[in-house]
């Protein structure tokens, strides 16, 4: 009976494993990749109108649609309120969800555009914060949010819509990206005209509950082995 139950578990576990191999696409309030994570905050960069390729952050290379304003410090965004540079209580600013200093905001000539991030080795999340600019009552604008494998191509995509206060400062979401293996060579942002802050990646989850409860039916099953 003892046996059964360990089998039992063993299956369990094994199925946990098997559903956490896909992407889950991350949309929150705050940074939930921060702590443990590597941030990018621009605030090295001060109004640089570019498509890169530019290095924004050790063995981060930063492309774009023309053009990004990479260290922006100020953005209308209509109906969603707006950015603008954020610093210590002392000049009368605090931080906020969406983080402190510059920016990237786009610039696109053209009314679609994306601008994306290389890494120099892979990660198992990525994320950032986001927000958008909206006409007054439009309910359909949405930004697209992908991750590109090695060679490029598109390993998970999702669309949302940010939609903030129209007298709000600073507002936004955290959309990113977690899987179970590092696998993720490349971060994008498409359509529309966005501002997006605090890019952050993060290496392999900590197997957690799931590791602790495969070494807790390996120690059962030693202890059944030494019974029989």
């Amino acid at each position: 009976m003892k046996t059964s139950l360990i089998a039992r578990a063993a299956m369990l576990v094994a199925a946990l494993a098997a559903g956490t191999a896909h992407a889950v696409p991350v949309v929150a309030g705050t940074n939930v990749f921060a702590s443990g994570g590597t941030v990018v905050t621009f605030n090295d960069f001060d109004g640089l109108l570019t498509t890169g390729p530019l290095e924004v952050a050790p063995g981060v290379t930063f492309t774009s649609s023309p053009f990004t304003t990479v260290g922006a410090d100020a953005q209308d965004l209509g109906d969603n309120g707006l950015w603008g540079a954020r610093g210590t209580p002392a000049d009368g600013l605090v931080d906020t969800p969406t983080g402190n200093g510059h920016f990237l905001a786009s610039a696109f000539v053209a009314r679609r555009g994306e601008f994306g991030f290389s890494f120099a080795a892979p990660v198992a999340k990525v994320g950032a914060f986001f927000n958008q600019y909206q006409l007054p009552g439009n309910t359909a604008n949405s930004l697209g949010v992908v991750a590109y494998d090695q060679q490029g191509n598109v390993l998970e995509t999702f669309t949302y819509r940010v939609d903030t206060d129209a007298f709000g400062y600073n507002e936004g979401s955290f959309l990113g990206f977690q899987r179970a293996q590092a696998d993720i060579w490349g971060f994008g942002v498409t359509d529309g005209s966005f501002v997006m802050d605090n890019l952050t990646t993060a290496p392999v989850p900590e197997p957690g509950s799931l590791g602790l409860l495969l070494a807790g039916l390996a120690g059962l099953a030693a202890c059944a082995r030494r019974r029989t």
